[in-house]
């Protein structure tokens, strides 16, 4: 049996906040963003209210000779209660000369004089636009005497780009010297492909100054950024937080002229860019030593091994819900997909989305006939290396229209999931690029038949892939890396 219990976890003041968000304003906001929100005007409120209850506690708790029938447990049990209310007191403190802190120096980096200088903003993990941008612009950066940092979420990521002698910023915001604190007011572009949410929360700060070059993480069916709200009611200051991320950005990133109205209306950005996604490049050529950095290569290598004997490689590739977290694949049949497929000689393979791969050694034993990605993986390279896609809503679909391959839509749970997970915003899939099913039954029948290799199924991967991407020829990394020197140029000449 999976367990679905939820997990907790408290905040320490003296360590890090933990990592930023990913995807659509994902559901792990309290793991994830904490530490860094605003408090706002009910900070002072709190303070006094604090303050009160621990001098009066103090009163009591000396009182020894008197009952103190408001306290359980006497003066032992305030004592206690002091200790709680210190310890809170002293994390509210702390949060708020944080929150200054990032006032102050946002002013300082808008006026510190910026340098040639870009930093990449690596996401939860390395595998999305940022990874392929960064990579794409190193050897054009030396070539012009630009400097190409990386700022990681974790360590393994400080670890793959040292490996690659490039420079990096400490993960910890503790072990960052003067050198780097000047390195990142210096910066003259900043570039992202998420919120920019970062395990240090002086980050954006010191960021602030450069110009913002935003390349998202996909082409979205989902309501995401500034179409993705919430009644009042449940307004917090950590769902405030993920809005002001939202813009303004100096250029936003996309793959077709025609969509700029579409991103518009989910961010704020001064001018549009379709010119492509970089990972996307290695879809349509041989992965370099580098672009196979944080790669499944065991997933990697037994796909290869399965097309070369001539088998179906069937990648499963779902959003995440935000109910039944991770389950709901085991209801949908994930099991009966898994052994069916096994048993005709092919290969499953299940890539579950970030937020969901926490949930893979439950489904691992849930699901032992399925192969699972590893966790926070870069499946870039791997694509190549399946014969058809099985998603619903995510947008590793549009990506997989460049290859020309069938897809097939599963979705056994739309009407619970645009009740409780998303709204869509579906019209981009008026003509669909697959079969769309909604029972495991139907999708093994689809698998079965080749339905999704139609000819009119094809003719709709092509209208789609023609309408969503303006270009497939592999050089979005080099078309990025033109934008970037345009926009350093800019950001000097304002100086």
């Amino acid at each position: 049996m999976i367990d679905v219990s939820p997990h907790t976890s408290t905040y320490d003041p003296a360590s890090l906040p933990p990592a930023g968000l990913g995807a659509d304003v994902g559901p792990d906001w309290d793991e994830r963003l904490g530490a860094v929100e605003a408090l706002g005007g009910q900070l002072s409120q709190a303070f006094e209210q604090l303050v009160e209850a621990v001098v009066g506690l103090q009163e009591q708790a000396q009182q020894q000779a008197a009952p103190v029938p408001q306290l359980a447990g006497g003066a032992e049990a305030a004592l206690a209660a002091i200790g709680a209310l210190n310890s809170r007191l002293v994390d509210l403190e702390q949060q708020f000369a944080l929150e200054r802190s990032c006032r102050d120096l946002e002013r300082v980096s808008r006026m510190h004089p910026k340098e040639r200088s870009v930093v990449f903003v690596a996401t939860t993990y390395l595998g999305c636009n940022v990874k392929y941008a960064w990579l794409a612009f190193r050897e054009r950066a030396k070539a012009e005497g630009i400097t190409a940092w990386l700022l990681p979420q974790n360590a393994e990521q400080e670890r793959m780009a040292k490996s690659l002698g490039e420079p990096c910023f400490p993960t910890r915001h503790a072990d960052w010297s003067a050198e780097h604190l000047r390195a990142a007011l210096s910066a003259a572009v900043v570039v992202t492909c998420d919120h920019f949410l970062n395990p240090n929360p002086y980050a954006p700060a010191l960021l602030a100054g450069a110009r913002h070059v935003q390349l998202w993480h996909g082409i979205s069916i989902k309501e995401i950024g500034l179409r993705n709200l919430t009644p009042m009611r449940n307004m917090t200051p950590r769902f405030a937080k993920v809005l002001a991320t939202t813009g303004p950005y100096t250029r936003l990133v996309g793959t077709a002229a025609s969509a700029e109205n579409e991103w518009r209306r989910w961010f704020s950005f001064e001018r549009y860019a379709p010119i492509g996604y970089p990972r996307n490049d290695v879809l349509l050529r041989e992965p370099t030593e580098a672009d196979l950095l944080n790669v499944d290569t065991e997933m990697l290598d037994a796909a290869r091994t399965a097309r070369a004997a001539g088998k179906r490689v069937v990648l499963y590739a779902p959003t995440f819900r935000d109910v039944k977290r991770g389950t709901w694949v085991v209801d949908a049949g994930l099991e009966r997909l898994a052994k069916q497929l096994d048993e005709r000689g092919d290969l499953l393979i299940v890539n579950l989305h970030p937020v969901e791969q926490p949930m893979i050694p439950q489904l691992k034993e849930a699901v032992p006939t399925a192969r699972f990605v590893a966790p926070r993986t870069d499946i870039y390279p791997l694509l190549p290396h399946t014969t058809e896609l099985v998603t619903d809503y995510s947008s590793v679909m549009f990506d997989y229209l460049l290859l020309d391959r069938p897809i097939i839509l599963f979705r056994p749970d739309h009407a619970e999931y645009i009740a409780r997970s998303r709204t869509l915003y579906d019209d981009k899939l008026d003509v669909k690029p697959g079969p769309l099913v909604a029972s495991v039954n139907e999708l093994l029948l689809a698998l079965r038949n080749r339905a999704a290799e139609s000819g009119a199924h094809a003719r709709h991967r092509q209208a789609l892939r023609d309408r969503l991407h303006d270009h497939h020829d592999g050089q979005s990394g080099e078309r990025l890396s033109a934008l970037l020197l345009e926009e350093l140029g800019l950001a000097l000449d304002a100086e």
